[in-house]
């Protein structure tokens, strides 16, 4: 699952300007690191997310987190997310980050 989100996550960011590096990459200003769950409850799965934004200097700089229904009516955890569930925490994601730089750098 969390593939979806990275792939679409690499093709948001490069869409809206923003470079995309590991962070062993010494042009690395920020680092972005998720974490998901799940939670299952009434017969539906909803996605819980948190991304981290850290400096290059592993300091955390911003928090991004939310939740998204998985549009599942078995409630069973991750098989029941579909792709385009994490596709579309990435581009929420994306769109966070990206008004958070600009203001963070305005």
């Amino acid at each position: 699952m969390e593939r979806h989100c990275a792939a679409r996550l690499a093709s948001r960011a490069r869409a809206a300007g923003i470079k995309i590096a590991g962070n062993t990459d010494p042009s690395t200003t920020h680092v972005l690191k998720g974490y998901f769950s799940t939670l299952s409850e009434g017969g539906e799965t909803t996605v819980i997310y948190v991304w981290d934004v850290y400096d290059a200097g592993g300091n955390r700089l911003h928090r991004i987190n939310g939740q998204q229904k998985a549009g599942s009516a078995s409630g069973e955890g991750w098989s029941d997310v579909p792709p385009a569930t994490m596709q579309a925490i990435a581009d929420t994601t994306i769109e966070q980050l990206t008004t958070w730089l600009a203001g963070s750098t305005g």
